[in-house]
């Protein structure tokens, strides 16, 4: 099959991680996505990567990443009432330049929302509410509801402190970036060494296990006699049966 004829599926793909719930679940699919090197010729690999990697998406890789949905797919998106009473401005948060949004608008805003909040959560040991707002460009409370319902739903782990109006991560110390306290504004924690991406850590446990199936499946020798070409397609089908 041609890439120009398989392009079209490979572009649906990513777009429908990217606007997928962050979690567990689409993490492994942007895994998998990311490890095809013919995602990279996609004008929104970019966008793939950085979910992938747990980077915070800005708003103009947004719009540019925007351009390419069709319109069902920018589909609005309501807040329950119990949601908007929740998000309101309290008199102690009146803040000049502070974001007066309640919450995501369309299924783009959500997705892109909940992935900074999972991003977050691999940077800093935690954030108050305003600077969860503040990064998210909503109210504090806003920014709290959606943490809480990320943290309820198993997509997030962490816990809410309401007194001290902060939001405690829970990630393991060895799969985090880097490390922070209160929204970045105290000091990095440089105590443990970086030792890895807990995806990188994955795909290192999936290449042995397909290093492993491959022996299983074809003598050495024989593999040995194989074109480039031929191992590479051999290695990547005996991957595509072992995720």
């Amino acid at each position: 099959m041609k890439r120009s004829r398989t392009e079209p599926r490979r572009s649906a793909a990513v777009t429908c991680a990217v606007l997928a719930p962050a979690g567990p679940n689409r993490s492994r699919i942007l895994s998998s996505l990311c490890r095809d090197e013919r995602t990279a010729e996609l004008p929104t690999y970019s966008v793939l990567s950085k979910m992938f990697l747990d980077h915070i998406l800005r708003p103009a890789e947004i719009k540019v990443f925007e351009k390419t949905l069709k319109p069902h797919q920018l589909a609005q998106i309501a807040l329950s009432t119990n949601d908007r009473l929740s998000s309101t401005l309290g008199d102690g948060e009146l803040v000049e330049g502070a974001s007066t949004r309640t919450g995501p608008t369309t299924v783009l805003d959500r997705a892109v929302m909940e992935h900074n909040v999972l991003a977050s959560s691999r940077i800093y040991n935690n954030i108050s509410f305003a600077g969860l707002g503040a990064l998210l460009d909503l109210t504090p409370g806003a920014a709290e509801t959606m943490a809480r319902k990320m943290i309820e739903q198993g997509r997030l782990k962490g816990h809410i402190d309401q007194v001290d109006k902060l939001i405690w991560f829970e990630a393991a110390r060895e799969e985090d970036d880097a490390q922070g306290k209160a929204g970045g504004l105290g000091d990095v924690n440089q105590d443990t060494e970086d030792t890895g991406s807990l995806f990188t850590k994955r795909w290192d446990k999936q290449i042995r296990m397909t290093a492993a199936h491959v022996s299983r499946t074809l003598p050495i020798n024989h593999f040995h006699r194989l074109t480039l070409k031929q191992r590479s397609n051999h290695l990547y089908n005996t991957y595509l049966r072992t995720i």
